[in-house]
């Protein structure tokens, strides 16, 4: 008889454990669950930023375009003395001119001498002599030809365009400054070719790369991002890899903010965590019945992540009371004793 009562007894104290379903209300994890919002400092990067420097020597006669100024591909720049450029020109035509005449007289000749050698007036080494010195001629037109083009090229040079949209960032030189080959003279960038480049902590490239939505946030502005990729380096300083992001719309270079993003993995808030022999978990209804889950990556106040399916159902009201022995049970374990 004792030892039946000491099996009832034990069985009271068990009942809590595994409580009726009535005795607590459930709430999907759906409902409940949060997804935490991360966030990386971001900055807007010209795809094109060059560093425009003359080709030629030349004295800077004109600076058409201010520092922060749009323009269009092809705009005027920088523009040179082009005096001793045109010269160069003007005489390479008047080369070209030149022997272009002594190649129409030497045709005239050549003709006539064919004439007088078919009515036997003029021997055949002097014909051909006549058309050594039209071929001659001929050569040398051709490279008359290629100086004059050489010349028109480095006149081209006396002025510097822009070689794509964008803005005169910064101006390293000024009207009346001596330019020489290889010296920057601009620093312009593109505009219209951007990327958002964000440093991501190690421990978020997951998440990164899993989210569906990316943002960015500069000031009261936002702008949908897409991710491009992330570069496998990790910068040993910071320990962070660079996420690389194109835009929806038109952002300035240079713009700095925040990338945002939320996780996909699901996480249980802080409140539902319950204390269960040293260790922390949560209880969810399975079949009908309490069941205490531990989480070993919980910590007292903050959500912790889970691999739970949507559907799953967290105790709610009641919640606290689960696993602690009843009062009238505890005192009819003891009477039995």
């Amino acid at each position: 008889m004792r030892t039946l009562f000491r099996l009832l007894a034990g069985l009271l104290v068990c009942a809590p454990l595994v409580s009726l379903a009535g005795e607590w209300t459930t709430r999907p994890l759906s409902e409940i669950a949060l997804y935490p919002e991360y966030r990386a400092a971001a900055r807007i990067e010209s795809l094109n930023e060059s560093r425009l420097a003359a080709e030629i020597s030349g004295r800077i006669v004109e600076l058409p375009v201010r520092v922060g100024e749009r323009v269009v591909a092809g705009a005027d720049l920088v523009r040179l003395d082009e005096a001793d450029y045109r010269i160069a020109v003007d005489r390479a035509q008047a080369q070209v001119d030149l022997v272009q005449s002594r190649l129409r007289l030497a045709n005239a000749q050549l003709e006539q001498s064919r004439a007088l050698a078919v009515r036997g007036y003029y021997s055949d080494v002097g014909l051909s002599i006549r058309k050594t010195e039209l071929e001659v001629l001929e050569s040398e037109l051709a490279a008359t030809r290629h100086a004059l083009t050489a010349a028109r090229l480095q006149h081209s040079r006396t002025v510097i365009r822009a070689p794509f949209e964008g803005v005169v960032r910064e101006r390293l030189a000024s009207v009346g400054d001596l330019a020489s080959p290889g010296t920057p003279l601009l620093v312009f960038a593109s505009t219209a070719e951007t990327e958002i480049h964000a440093r991501v902590p190690v421990a978020q490239v997951v998440s990164l790369q899993r989210a569906v939505r990316w943002t960015l946030q500069a000031g009261e502005r936002e702008v949908e991002l897409k991710l491009e990729r992330v570069l496998p380096l990790v910068e040993p300083a910071g320990q962070t890899q660079v996420a690389v992001f194109s835009a929806g719309k038109p952002v300035a270079p240079g713009l700095a903010g925040e990338v945002r993003w939320r996780g996909t993995v699901p996480h249980l808030p802080p409140e539902y965590l319950v204390r269960q022999n040293g260790q922390l978990g949560a209880w969810i209804e399975r079949e009908g019945r309490a069941e205490f889950v531990v989480l070993t990556d919980a910590s007292v106040g903050r959500a912790v992540a889970v691999d739970w399916v949507p559907g799953t159902r967290v105790i709610d009201e009641g919640r606290m009371a689960l696993g602690v022995p009843r009062a009238g049970a505890a005192a009819g374990a003891e009477g039995a004793r």
